[in-house]
């Protein structure tokens, strides 16, 4: 297996792992918030036993934590919210309308997007829009906390890309973690009680969804490009809505189906022409 296609392999892996996040956040009776802060207090003790062996944090890094810190603490806050106050597949079907926000900025900041891509992204996102089902919105707040989830998160994406490649993935993981939990740590104190009562379900949270997949994600961005990725992390969604159908009962609908199907394509169609 060549790099690039371990790199689709893992991305594909994280996505589908991140998909059960939904599971965690309407299956819990903590504040999203709360939710958040221990996910990013947990994974940054993660990356901190692999950061301090390394020693790889510089001067210029950190300062950069001031930027990937709060864009992540917002896209994670507003993203769980946005879960809490609408079903599964409305609630991260706005969050990963965030492909087509990095097209926009990719543009923006002149770079060239090839029209193969584009449209792969297109028909990934119509297949995310079939699953969306937007005659099951419940709430008009929820779905601006979905937009800025997206929106933030193509921000992060393009902002530490290029990062990642500087200084690594692992680093620019922990930085963009601490970060996140010294912005989120009021909410983590008022859910340390919950932390400590759902252990197991916490360190999932945090060491492999968190600490772990950061690392993974950052990684993967120094080999295939944040459109390519967006592409993948389709899965994400779909992972969501499938767990929300079988475990929480939420329904799906035929041309919901034929969304998924979109999303599967898409990505199969991603991979094969960038590895060729």
């Amino acid at each position: 297996m060549n790099l690039k296609l371990r790199a689709y392999f893992l991305i594909s892996f994280l996505a589908i792992s991140w998909g059960t996040i939904p599971l965690i956040i309407r299956t819990s009776n903590i504040s999203p918030l709360s939710l958040v802060g221990i996910r990013t207090f947990l994974g940054s003790f993660f990356l901190l036993l692999f950061v301090l062996k390394r020693r790889g944090i510089t001067k210029k890094l950190f300062n950069s934590g001031f930027v990937l810190g709060p864009l992540l603490a917002i896209h994670w806050s507003t993203m769980f919210k946005s879960i809490e106050l609408n079903s599964v597949a409305v609630g991260i079907g706005l969050v990963f309308s965030y492909p087509i926000f990095v097209i926009f900025i990719e543009i923006f900041r002149g770079q060239k997007v090839s029209r193969y891509q584009v449209l792969i992204i297109l028909s990934g996102f119509l297949g995310l829009f079939f699953l969306l089902d937007i005659s099951t919105i419940a709430s008009p707040i929820g779905v601006v906390y979905g937009i800025i989830s997206a929106i933030t998160l193509a921000l992060l994406i393009i902002y530490g890309s290029d990062k990642s490649k500087e200084y690594g993935g692992l680093n620019v993981a922990f930085i963009q973690v601490i970060f996140a939990a010294v912005c989120l740590s009021p909410f983590t104190v008022s859910g340390f009680d919950w932390m400590l009562d759902n252990l197991v379900v916490s360190l999932f949270l945090g060491f492999f969804l968190t600490g772990v997949g950061l690392a993974t994600y950052w990684y993967v961005v120094k080999i295939i490009t944040p459109l390519s990725i967006g592409t993948i992390t389709y899965l994400e969604p779909v992972t969501g809505v499938v767990i929300g159908a079988l475990i929480l009962d939420e329904t799906l609908k035929i041309f919901q189906y034929f969304g998924f199907g979109l999303v599967i394509i898409a990505g199969v169609a991603q991979v094969y022409l960038d590895s060729k």
